[in-house]
């Protein structure tokens, strides 16, 4: 079998949160401020390379490295629907692992909202694949990775050699 190699995206350490805007306190220090983005850095993000490939390099596997709050979730929220809308993958061939149970619901918020955007502007197949991506969101895989393995293992007990009932404590 062919194997792959991953690729290690390391977005810059010193990223701006995305969803935050010049001034916030940091850390809850009170009077610890952001310094405010030139117009330069509102125009074009330093990582903005980096957020195309993988919203777009379908045929790539990428491991996404980078600090709390620069826009993981959305990245990975970006290549999500841009696999769906080109017809690459399904939503029921898709799993995305979080950290945090909090981040999976989290991401299939962001998720149908970006479906929703998405389906606006469409073309006819496009939209009919975000419409049946819609539709299964639900029965998405996107969880904790402990939540996939759990999964994993409940769909095959025998080639895992457990007992079929098993609960994880």
């Amino acid at each position: 079998p062919r194997q792959e190699r991953v690729r290690v995206l390391r977005l810059p350490s010193r990223l701006r949160a995305a969803r935050r805007t010049a001034g916030y306190a940091q850390a809850g220090i009170p009077g610890r401020t952001a310094a405010p983005a030139s117009r330069s850095e509102m125009t074009q993000l330093v990582d903005a390379e980096a957020r195309r490939r993988i919203a777009t390099e379908f045929g790539t596997t990428f491991f996404v490295e980078s600090a709390a709050g620069t826009g993981k979730t959305t990245a990975l929220v970006r290549r999500i629907v841009g696999l769906i809308s080109a017809g690459v993958a399904s939503l029921d061939r898709i799993v995305a692992v979080t950290f945090t149970e909090k981040a999976a619901g989290e991401t299939k918020l962001h998720l149908r909202s970006e479906i929703e955007k998405a389906r606006t502007g469409a073309r006819p197949d496009e939209r009919a694949r975000l419409d049946a991506a819609l539709e299964h969101l639900e029965l998405a895989r996107i969880g904790t990775i402990h939540a996939f393995c759990t999964d994993l293992l409940h769909e095959r007990p025998v080639e895992a050699a457990i007992d079929p009932l098993f609960e994880v404590a």
